[in-house]
């Protein structure tokens, strides 16, 4: 047997490519023959997962080409690939999307949990779940999963550079052209306008595929070419500079095609154009089958080149209005509480606190220490109100890092730090579980060496290495529990 490997990984996460690695080593202990060198694609690489498959399928094909000859090039130039589905105008009118898992919820809350004069416009909502037979069962630690949908606005724009704005409220009939083709969600017979609005990510950040499949169909050599270019192992520098860094959404590429925009064929709008992903948010409310509180951070920012970005989701969730209903669905979480006898240590920086919310609430009167952090006390404590009666009522121990408001930056990890004996007792004599959710940026390692320099300060007869591997152990045995992201 011959075999290659290719792993999708992120070398900011501990077991980088861990499923790959395995993989790989236990097929050449079974005799297995590698082709090529394991590929360890990772995230964190400026070109994405791209930068090292580019050169690793290059390599693949020297090889398979050697030992099996194709003709060259093995696909031509110019060949067309055959659209997944078929679509035309003249379906029966349907109503939307058609999902079993999901229950209607409706907003009841949108509240800014920041002051008005801060950067950061950070809400907390809270969602009202229409009766149904059975409730969605959750609990703490889970998230409640949304698929935005696109403003009225952008959809119009984008309708109108595509030159679909006069048959966008025409009904579609959508057939798949072989039985392995499937949407992504069920789509009963839809318009251009419905699918735009809440099936299409027009506003998204496009993927080298997209610029490939739209070099299909460019009538003019300029266009072609450029298009060409950026979905091309070479030109992926380029593509950077152009898309990634500054964030350029599908509805602004297609802007400055002005030529291919109009001309995609109706029959590929499901090849060209990316679906909108679903987005998960950690639940800040304790189990109730009729009400779910989030905490969600609205995304704006402004990229190299000065342009304002907002988050397809973030902003969709920010001009909701109450008593708009919406579609959700409940996933289980990643963390997992221990027994109410059992202490726990909870670290959770800015929305990191989402989840800790629901597992104080759910554990009252139990030994639950939080360490949560913000830039300023005045400005983005979140649910300082209620962690302060919490800490009154004694069903939390509460310590809190304000960067911004002393003359010296203090963050989670200086505060962990400063409890190193009263954190020793707890992980190591009554058996705490900690648990880290926040931004996976640079705070996990943060936190997690200050974790081992509690280890390291209260038993010196350990080294730096012995420490790191006491918390590997109870990563381990299930007693460091993560979740982060970016």
């Amino acid at each position: 047997m011959e075999f290659a490997v290719f792993g999708l990984g992120d070398s900011s996460y501990q077991k980088f490519n861990f499923p790959a690695k395995r993989l790989f080593r236990r097929l050449q202990q079974l005799g297995a023959h590698a082709l090529v060198r394991r590929g360890d694609g990772d995230d964190q690489h400026y070109l994405g997962v791209d930068g090292q498959l580019d050169p690793w399928l290059e390599e693949l094909w020297d090889v398979m080409l050697s030992k099996w000859p194709l003709p060259r090039p093995a696909v031509p130039d110019g060949v067309v690939p055959d659209p997944t589905f078929d679509v035309s105008f003249g379906g029966t009118q349907g109503t939307g999307v058609v999902v079993d898992d999901k229950c209607r919820a409706t907003l009841v809350v949108s509240e800014r949990i920041t002051a008005a004069d801060h950067f950061q416009d950070v809400r907390h909502l809270r969602f009202a779940i229409e009766e149904q037979d059975p409730l969605p069962a959750w609990g703490p630690g889970d998230c409640a999963v949304l698929r935005p949908c696109n403003l009225a606005a952008d959809v119009n724009e984008f309708l109108a550079t595509v030159g679909w704005t006069d048959r966008a409220d025409e009904s579609l009939y959508i057939e798949p052209r072989s039985t392995g083709a499937t949407l992504a969600w069920p789509v009963p017979s839809a318009t251009l306008r419905w699918l735009c609005t809440n099936y299409f990510d027009i506003m998204g950040v496009p993927r080298r595929s997209f610029f490939e499949m739209l070099s299909y169909f460019a009538p003019s050599v300029e266009e072609r070419d450029k298009l060409r270019e950026f979905s091309s192992a070479a030109g992926q520098d380029d593509l950077l500079a152009y898309c990634m860094r500054p964030r350029r959404t599908v509805l602004e590429v297609l802007g400055d095609f002005p030529r291919t925009a109009p001309v995609i064929p109706l029959s590929y709008a499901f090849d060209v154009f990316p679906v909108i992903a679903e987005r998960s948010f950690s639940i800040s409310s304790a189990e109730c089958p009729r009400a779910v509180d989030l905490t969600v951070a609205i995304v704006e920012y402004k990229t190299l080149m000065q342009r304002v970005r907002r988050g397809v989701c973030t902003r969709w969730l920010a001009q909701l209005p109450v008593g708009q209903t919406v579609a959700m669905r409940f996933a289980r979480g990643t963390m997992r509480l221990p027994p109410a006898a059992t202490p726990i240590v909870m670290v959770g920086p800015g929305t990191g606190i989402a989840a800790f919310m629901s597992f104080v609430q759910s554990r009252p009167g139990a030994d639950n220490y939080l360490f949560f952090g913000c830039r300023s006390e005045s400005k983005d404590f979140y649910y300082q109100e209620q962690l302060r009666q919490w800490a009154a009522e004694e069903s939390l121990h509460l310590f809190c890092a304000f960067s911004r408001d002393g003359p010296a930056k203090v963050y989670v990890q200086d505060r962990i730090r400063e409890q190193a004996r009263l954190l020793w007792s707890l992980v190591a004599e009554q058996g705490a579980v900690i648990f880290v959710s926040g931004n996976a940026n640079r705070m996990p390692d943060d936190v997690r060496q200050a974790f081992a320099d509690v280890v390291s300060m209260n038993s010196p007869q350990m080294s730096a290495d012995d420490a790191q591997n006491y918390i590997a152990r109870m990563v381990k045995d299930g007693r460091y529990q993560e979740e982060c992201w970016y």
